[in-house]
């Protein structure tokens, strides 16, 4: 989330937004003035997170497929996802990214916290291993090229931080190009 760095008044998506944990401290960051949408496709997981984080005035929770397009269109500062990418279905990763960059203001900014396609080495290994025991439908993930699909839907500036030897990865993408 610091990589994201949500300020007090921003309009923020938690993609994928799971049990809402992220988007309740993305809320804390933007304060009353702000507004944090939390959007999953699992309906059970919006519940849950409506449960625990519905209380906060600033946060709302959608059940949405983030695969279809949404009803946002230059409203959002931010975008985070963490963890989501490589669950899509490979056809639709594309058209994920595309919405998220419609929703984007112009000098908006999307954070994706994912498992690194790109790995080499000691890392690659550990996470086939990984992907071959728990995530045996997403292998395709290791040919999508996080990075060009990004560039392809409009992205400007794209920095990628590896985390543990490379097995994870932190992309920060810009949806202009100042700066």
């Amino acid at each position: 989330m610091e990589v994201l760095a949500p300020q007090s008044g921003e309009k923020i998506l938690d993609l994928c937004s799971g049990t809402g944990r992220v988007a309740s401290w993305i809320a804390q960051a933007v304060g009353e003035e702000g507004e944090v949408v939390g959007m999953d496709i699992s309906k059970s997981m919006v519940e849950v997170a409506k449960r625990r984080y519905g209380g906060i005035k600033s946060v709302i929770f959608l059940h949405k497929d983030v695969t279809k397009p949404w009803e946002y269109q230059n409203y959002f500062d931010g975008i985070f996802t963490s963890f989501a990418l490589h669950e899509l279905p490979e056809k639709k990763r594309l058209g994920a990214l595309e919405h998220s960059f419609q929703a984007l203001k112009e000098r908006g900014r999307m954070v994706i916290v994912d498992f690194n396609p790109q790995v080499s080495g000691r890392g690659k290994t550990i996470l086939l291993a990984f992907f071959k025991l728990f995530e045996r439908d997403n292998l395709n993930f290791f040919s999508f090229d996080q990075n060009e699909m990004l560039r392809k839907v409009g992205f400007k500036r794209i920095r990628s931080f590896p985390v543990l030897e490379g097995i994870l990865q932190i992309t920060l993408a810009h949806r202009d190009g100042d700066g």
